[in-house]
């Protein structure tokens, strides 16, 4: 219930100090530090990879092209938007944070390797019919800094298990430290969102709050849908390795290849998918308890 709490406080804050997003470089360096304690507790072998991954991977894929070419014709900007987020892969943070729900990082973990690789490898062929112009990127421009930042704390924390397992069982029990850089992340990243959107004149206020209710219907049904594929074995865990997106790789792909409108998408989505983790928490804190 406190964790609720505290995430829905960090968004309260971030937008009441849209200054804070001027710290963004932090995001980075924390959410390495969260991955290092949360990836102690994987364990690496061939059993990881599962048939939902590849049904999310498949939608991954799939659903942004088909948002784009539904919405188009009714409102571009939206379409651009819609397409900007839902084609981010899995979020570095979600295997720290599914941590935070006792549930199976590994399994989140494969996700983020798999759907990184694969948006890399689709979206130059994918993005120049989004864009409306020959939009050239290299497939080491998408997967480069992902898998970076991944395979970092990664390779740390597994070498720390091989060196001294009694500091890495110690490590294990860090809980608390990991979820205050979660929040802290929360609250940058709300800040900054708020601080993109009281830029917008008021012209485009209309549209932005079309775009903000469809970011809203597209973070709820990708956490639900997500949860309704893997109802028989993880549904909170492929919940989150379709649902929870990594926003950071949606906003550099709205600026640099679409238009800087459809930052709108991944910007909203910061704060619907942390909303929704909240309410998470505390539904799953009341079911486990």
């Amino acid at each position: 219930m406190w964790r609720s709490i505290a995430i829905l406080t960090a968004i309260v804050l971030g937008i009441l100090f849209p200054a804070a997003g001027q710290f963004s470089f932090i995001i980075k360096y924390n959410l390495m530090v969260m991955l290092f304690l949360a990836f102690l507790s994987v364990r690496v072998s061939r059993r990881m990879l599962q048939w939902a991954h590849f049904q999310v991977l498949a939608i991954n894929l799939t659903l942004p092209l088909a948002l784009f070419l539904v919405a188009v014709p009714f409102h571009p900007d939206m379409a651009r938007a819609l397409f900007a987020i839902s084609a981010a892969p899995t979020a570095a943070a979600a295997p720290a944070i599914t941590g935070f729900l006792d549930r199976e990082v590994a399994f989140v973990t494969t996700s983020v390797f798999l759907t990184s690789t694969f948006v890399a490898l689709a979206l130059p062929l994918i993005l120049p019919m989004v864009a409306g112009r020959e939009a050239s990127v290299a497939v080491l421009d998408v997967a480069g800094p992902v898998l970076g930042l991944i395979f970092i704390p990664l390779s740390l924390s597994f070498a720390l298990r091989r060196a001294s397992p009694a500091a890495a069982s110690w490590l294990l029990r860090l809980s608390g430290p990991a979820f205050l850089l979660f929040l802290a992340n929360v609250f940058i990243a709300s800040a900054g969102a708020m601080a993109f959107i009281s830029e917008r004149d008021s012209s485009g206020l209309l549209s932005a709050t079309k775009i903000a209710l469809a970011t809203a219907a597209l973070c709820f049904f990708q956490f639900r849908f997500g949860e309704w594929i893997g109802r028989e074995r993880l549904p909170i865990e492929t919940g989150m390795a379709l649902g929870r997106k990594n926003t950071m790789f949606g906003i550099w792909l709205a600026l640099t290849f679409i238009h800087p409108m459809a930052a709108l998408g991944p910007i909203f989505y910061i704060l619907f998918q942390n909303l929704y983790y909240s309410w998470q928490l505390y539904v799953v804190g009341r079911r486990d308890a």
